[in-house]
């Protein structure tokens, strides 16, 4: 008997079951304070620049 439901040949499995979803929220969310953190240190930086070049960044 040949069937045309793929489901019934290939096992599916479900990787999402294996994730720890608050852990990898909490580290997502630690990276993206640092990016934003840094992010704005760059950004004072660059208006500390043009400033003391004499081309003050008005924002």
């Amino acid at each position: 008997e040949v069937s045309l439901v793929p489901s019934k040949y290939i096992v599916l499995v479900n990787r999402d079951e294996n994730i720890d979803f608050d852990e990898k929220m909490n580290a997502l969310k630690n990276e993206f304070a640092d990016l934003l953190k840094a992010e704005a240190q760059s950004k004072n930086d660059l208006l500390s620049v043009f400033k003391e070049l004499g081309y003050e960044i008005e924002l």
